[in-house]
């Protein structure tokens, strides 16, 4: 007896009342046909289901997006980041450093519920990556940057604050 299928990658498959070869079932299809005992077909359909929960596949906005963010640093620094969408933003030092800002191409991924690790570089060459976490609102902060030749790495801990206006 044979009848088709379409599997959940839409391929066509045809099914007999005969097992696969294992060697054509993924890894896990062959643990679920080993440990639990399944036919291949219905393990390999099962494994090719991927939940739709890894960050890469959401497509709501970040919490960021389209704020001014006041981020207060434990050293004393002190900077404004106003987020034009997800992809943009505008920095401006408030305290503990020479007046300085600038506009950057960010790059994000969400790490967990609420948790999104933000990168970019400055025009000076200086590169961010910084983690902002929504549910307790602190924000740590790696900084590296050039100082007279040598590349110098700066680690910074802090929170934040959404703000109405901002640089």
């Amino acid at each position: 007896m044979t009848r088709e299928i379409r599997g959940t990658r839409g391929a066509a498959r045809a099914i007999r009342g005969d097992r696969r070869p294992a060697a054509r079932l993924g890894a896990g299809a062959l643990l679920a046909v080993t440990l639990l005992g399944l036919s291949p077909v219905v393990a390999q359909a099962a494994s090719d289901r991927t939940p739709d929960t890894h960050p890469a596949t959401r497509s709501e906005a970040p919490r960021f997006a389209d704020r001014t963010l006041r981020i207060s640093y434990d050293n004393g620094f002190v900077f404004e980041l106003r987020f034009e969408g997800a992809r943009t933003a505008h920095w401006k030092v408030v305290a503990g450093q020479d007046p300085a800002g600038g506009t950057v191409r960010v790059e994000y991924r969400q790490e967990a519920p609420g948790v999104y690790r933000l990168k970019w570089t400055e025009a000076d060459g200086t590169t961010v990556e910084q983690v902002q976490n929504w549910r307790d609102r602190t924000v740590r902060a790696v900084i590296e940057f050039d100082n007279a030749g040598t590349k110098e790495r700066t680690e910074l801990q802090g929170t934040f604050t959404s703000v109405k206006n901002g640089c």
